[in-house]
């Protein structure tokens, strides 16, 4: 096993997490960013000390009983995303020796315990309630491009199967780039606080370092943030700005009490074609309405 140095791998923004990961402090780390943040590369290959996330956090002699699933809402979005970045870390490590690969279906083997990584898609969910390993336990799962799921149910179905059993520890970890609409169920979602869940938040192209990403790229960043600093906001730094076709975008949902109501001058009541007045509101008699 070749020596992996952090710094080259691993942007320092993330230092915190992968502490945390290593106390096993938290079951559930939640990573919203916007483009080229880095946040699927360090779930699949990165954890402390240096090691690699999925594929070390595994290995470790204390989970030797530990399987891991990586998931992606369709199936044949698999091959080319989360398979292809567990592949990338085991190469990185220069672990190839010690993985078997297989794509029919699509699985990687640990030789020395014969522990697996799997990859699933959630084409239909209801397949994974057979779900079980021979020996040990799913103690890590990875829900990539997290906001293509349908909603938390969705995920709380598949995690009633795969953390069933005797396992002691478990890890699972949510990736996505930040929906444009506040609306988006994952942008509820993130605002539920939980003690057992990690939102890591704030962590943009910005503090990749730029030969990691190439001139070409920041330069693209730079033209949509002059030209269109909007979807710049959304599609780098994370930050939902809505949908241009909102038609309120500064609305704020909240109880309006009695004593706040009676303050004001005119009521108007919108339905699905417009407005109309009150007709027993005193201010809309004296105009005539």
């Amino acid at each position: 096993m070749k020596e992996i140095i952090l710094d080259d791998i691993i942007i320092p923004k993330y230092d915190g997490v992968l502490q945390d990961i290593l106390a096993h402090n938290h079951i559930h780390y939640t990573f919203p960013s916007g483009r080229a943040s880095t946040k699927s590369s360090f779930v699949a290959t990165r954890l402390p000390d240096g090691q690699v996330a999925i594929i070390l956090l595994m290995i470790q002699p204390e989970n030797r009983n530990c399987h891991a699933i990586c998931f992606r809402k369709i199936g044949n979005t698999v091959p080319d995303s989360v398979f292809e970045n567990i592949l990338f870390a085991i190469n990185i490590l220069g672990l190839g020796s010690y993985f078997v690969v297989h794509k029919r279906p699509h699985e990687c083997i640990y030789i020395p315990t014969g522990q697996k990584i799997l990859f699933k898609g959630l084409d239909n969910p209801h397949k994974l309630k057979s779900l079980k390993a021979r020996t040990g336990y799913f103690a890590i799962t990875w829900f990539e491009e997290f906001d293509q799921y349908s909603n938390r149910k969705e995920i709380r179905n598949v995690l009633q199967t795969t953390m069933r059993g005797d396992g002691e520890r478990y890890w699972n970890f949510e990736t996505y780039n930040v929906p444009r609409s506040m609306d988006h169920w994952v942008n509820e979602d993130i605002l539920e606080e939980r003690a057992d869940r990690l939102v890591v938040e704030n962590v943009t192209y910005r503090d990749v370092p730029i030969k990691w990403l190439g001139e070409p790229f920041i330069a693209e960043a730079n033209f949509l943030k002059a030209t269109n600093e909007e979807s710049y906001k959304h599609e780098y730094l994370g930050i939902t700005v809505g949908h241009g076709g909102t038609v309120f975008n500064n609305i704020t949902e909240r109880r309006i009490e009695k004593d706040e109501l009676a303050q004001f001058e005119q009521l108007r009541f919108g339905i699905d074609f417009g407005f109309s007045m009150d007709e027993f509101c005193p201010a809309c008699r004296r105009a005539g309405g």
